[in-house]
């Protein structure tokens, strides 16, 4: 009984465990590090939204295809209201995990102790960005090595490829 006890509790995080790394594809936002950039003098407003991609997938174009079908449900154009006289442009940018970014990784102002997103740049593997004035998307992937250098780069145009 008093086995049964203490093996049910490390089993059931075991299965939890063997979940989150089973190899299965999941996109989330980074906590706290949304930015909404304009000032109300200024035209245009600037939208920046950071995800993590749990296990990505290594073929390009299925990347491409999974960020863009992840920001059109629900809409991101929709989190910005539209405000009469000005621009919106959006921003978004997918990360991998890794041991500099884990997937509870949370940003740090602390006075000794500074980490922020764009400091991460070596584990970002997509990004997107549009505007109100031209809405077409534009993305980028990536497959990096782990030390963050690009082996391979694809840019694209909505669903056009652009080298």
């Amino acid at each position: 009984m008093i086995i049964s006890i203490c093996f049910i509790p490390l089993y059931l995080i075991g299965c939890t465990k063997n979940e989150e790394s089973s190899g299965k594809t999941k996109i989330f936002e980074i906590a706290n590090t949304e930015q909404v950039v304009g000032k109300n003098d200024e035209e245009v407003l600037t939208l920046r939204k950071h995800y993590m991609i749990l296990n990505p997938p290594k073929d390009l174009k299925v990347l491409k295809e999974l960020v863009e079908k992840y920001i059109k449900n629900p809409p991101v154009e929709d989190e910005i209201k539209v405000i009469e006289g000005k621009k919106r442009i959006f921003y978004m940018s997918f990360y991998r995990e890794s041991d500099d970014l884990p997937r509870d990784w949370k940003p740090d102002e602390s006075y000794m102790n500074t980490d922020r997103m764009e400091y991460h740049k070596h584990d970002l593997i997509a990004s997107i960005i549009w505007s109100d004035a031209e809405p077409q998307k534009e993305y980028n992937v990536y497959d990096k090595n782990k030390e963050g250098k690009v082996i391979k780069r694809m840019h694209f145009i909505e669903d056009q490829l652009v080298e």
